[in-house]
């Protein structure tokens, strides 16, 4: 069987569910502006994403790396052992005991699925099938996924990062823990490595870039972890800049006002004010303003290292003998962990902790 024909005509998931039913062997190569794709089928199940004839641009490299299975050092290495012996990648991959055969198998299903999402977002481009099942690739690890669960998936992530971008509305959008909020005992792993990402200083675009997911796992995750009432969009984040409104043809430059020279009086006013004559008021009213107690002060601090406590015991397994392994190992800022180690003392066991003002 050979099709060829525009995605215009002949949508993907039309193309993909007769590919299935008609239980055929062979490859699907579209094309899209400069981008190029294929997808490979054996009996109808997706087999491979990945053209072995175009090695520089193996997309299970990339995603092995973005999603923390290799690091950037170890593809480097890999691809000069793949230059010298000629060798298949994965086949690299489990001889040189990089990745265990069931976690590529597992990233295998997971790259797969990525890309099947990503092509479906593909408005125009062409496509052909060849149904030769001598094209199939064979690997060192194998897998055959069902067609249409992956479409179905698919559809679904399409659906459903709709919804999530209507809430993470920008990726420059900032969020933070939630103060007084009850980390979940039950969360995904998706959630887990998110969750001590939000800091109520990393933008959204660097949570991603961080979390070794692909982008739709995060923002799912973090969608779920505002339902939830973990986190919460951050107020502070700074809106977007508006861009000045363009200026009438022909129209003369506004004269130069004196605005700025005297917001600038006021500026400098407020200051010595606030520098020589605040404090000696203050200093007249303050015996008969109550102080508030010590606990009070910074509570905020302690919520969001309470929280991250929790985040630290769910990700490790216990909680950390000291403070600063929360700052070291990402789950709050050093300010906040040095704040409260300031006014509380703290130990643990692993399996508890206590906290005492000092």
């Amino acid at each position: 069987m050979a099709l060829q024909g525009n995605l215009d005509d002949f949508s993907l998931p039309e193309i993909l569910q007769l590919i299935a039913v008609q239980q055929k062997s062979g490859v699907l190569k579209l094309t899209s502006g400069d981008e190029v794709a294929v997808i490979f089928f054996e009996g109808g199940r997706v087999v491979s994403t990945r053209d072995r004839r175009r090695n520089a641009k193996d997309p299970l490299k990339g995603f092995l790396v973005n999603t923390g299975y290799l690091s950037d050092a170890q593809l480097r290495q890999i691809e000069t052992i793949e230059a010298e012996s000629r060798r298949e990648l994965t086949d690299v991959l489990l001889s040189g005991n990089y990745l265990s055969g069931e976690h590529l198998t597992h990233a295998l299903e997971q790259q797969i699925q990525d890309t099947m999402h990503r092509l479906l977002t593909w408005k125009a481009g062409t496509y052909h099938f060849s149904g030769d099942s001598r094209t199939v690739p064979k690997f060192a690890v194998n897998v055959r996924l069902n067609t249409e669960g992956l479409l179905m998936e698919s559809m679904r992530r399409m659906d459903e990062i709709v919804r999530y971008k209507e809430v993470l509305t920008s990726p420059a959008m900032v969020l933070r823990p939630k103060p007084l909020a009850v980390v979940p005992k039950e969360m995904t792993q998706a959630e887990h490595r998110v969750l001590p990402l939000v800091d109520g200083l990393r933008p959204l675009r660097d949570i991603v870039a961080h979390s070794k997911l692909v982008e739709f796992e995060v923002y799912e995750a973090l969608h779920h972890l505002l339902e939830v009432g973990v986190v919460e969009i951050s107020l502070s984040a700074a809106p977007a800049k508006a861009a000045p409104a363009p200026r009438e043809a022909g129209s003369r430059p506004a004269r130069r006002s004196f605005a700025v020279p005297i917001a600038l009086l006021v500026i400098l006013a407020s200051v010595a004010i606030g520098r020589f004559a605040t404090p000696s008021l203050y200093a007249q009213v303050a015996p008969s303003v109550r102080t508030p107690p010590e606990e009070k002060a910074g509570i905020d601090e302690s919520q969001r290292v309470a929280l991250a406590l929790e985040a630290y015991r769910s990700l490790r397994g216990q909680y950390p003998s000291d403070l600063r392994a929360l700052a070291r190992d990402g789950f709050t800022p050093w300010r906040t962990a040095a704040s409260f180690a300031r006014r509380f003392e703290y130990r643990s066991d692993g399996s508890t902790y206590w906290k005492a003002p000092r």
